[in-house]
């Protein structure tokens, strides 16, 4: 573990932050951003971002989490931000196998202990990372409570596309073709591309303005659409979840009004089979609650902590 680049300033997150470069079990570089000091000892938040973020997109999240007495541990997934791209276009959202982003869970688990963060570890996973987290709690990765926002447990897409997207992505990375883009999709930065009202992430003015500030900043650091195969793992990857028992550990999660991007049916049919749990929809809201405007968002994010305190060795 060495430490690396983070413009904490560009993000707007507390100015104390670290970036680290990790291991993955299966050799490839992460990188992880950190946040902790003497007042956030309630616990260490492990923020398990969604399928195009980086660390520096996520920087009001660390502000409040900070300011709920919380250290965050915050992990760019392979293919992701600075972490070790898989296939030659930079811009292409892949990855082989949903599975191997447990690796990557469990490198910053184990950089976390090493770095000596407070515990409990707790798990938050937004959009994909909440597939991704979901995952992580049914294999037992050592966390003591988990929040999720607008989880990614079903694609939302059109019924005729649910039926016939499965065995064509299938055919298609079969094939060898599975490294190139979806259909419609390519390697253009959408948040660049839209305008405020087209876009899909959040109905704050403000935030979707710092989302392109950041994009345009950091170049190196963002990719465009998601490739087929990457498609293909996603429809293979929440299907399976979808069968599994929730697991054992108790659990809020939130879901947007106005998502359109992931399946909010997957979500409340997810929450009504999980026994120690709580479940809100956040009304008006569009996809991301992480960047929703500053009242939804710490809303959400104090809601998710003082739920967590209920964990904490101060509670005990």
């Amino acid at each position: 573990m060495k430490l690396t680049s983070l413009d904490s300033e560009l993000a707007h997150a507390p100015p104390h932050g670290q970036a680290y470069e990790i291991r993955s079990q299966d050799g490839l570089a992460l990188r992880i951003g950190v946040w902790s000091d003497s007042s956030t000892n309630k616990g260490t938040v492990f923020l398990l971002p969604g399928r195009a973020d980086f660390i520096e997109k996520l920087g009001h999240a660390m502000c409040d989490f900070h300011s709920l007495g919380y250290s965050v541990c915050v992990l760019e997934f392979r293919g992701l931000g600075l972490s070790d791209r898989l296939i030659a276009d930079r811009r292409a959202g892949h990855v082989d196998r949903f599975t191997d982003y447990q690796h990557d869970v469990r490198a910053a688990v184990s950089a976390a202990s090493e770095l000596e963060l407070p515990e409990p570890f707790f798990l938050h996973g937004n959009s994909m990372g909440g597939c991704i987290g979901l995952r992580s709690a049914i294999e037992g990765v050592s966390f003591k409570a988990c929040a999720f926002t607008s989880p990614m447990w079903g694609v939302q897409l059109p019924r005729i596309l649910h039926l016939i997207a499965p065995p064509i992505t299938n055919a298609v990375r079969t094939l060898g073709f599975g490294h190139r883009f979806a259909p419609g999709r390519n390697g253009d930065n959408e948040t660049l591309n839209w305008t405020f009202d087209e876009n899909e992430i959040t109905g704050d003015a403000d935030m979707f303005a710092h989302l392109q500030h950041v994009n345009r900043k950091v170049d190196d650091h963002w990719i465009g659409g998601p490739t087929i195969g990457w498609l293909q793992q996603a429809l293979q990857e929440t299907k399976y979840l979808a069968k599994q028992p929730a697991p054992n550990i108790p659990c809020i999660a939130f879901s947007a009004e106005r998502d359109q991007l992931v399946d909010r049916a997957a979500i409340e049919q997810r929450m009504n089979s999980w026994t120690d749990s709580t479940y809100q929809m956040v009304s008006a809201a569009k996809h991301d609650l992480l960047r929703a405007g500053a009242d939804v968002r710490s809303s959400v994010l104090t809601d998710i902590c003082t739920f967590f305190d209920g964990f904490t060795h101060k509670s005990e």
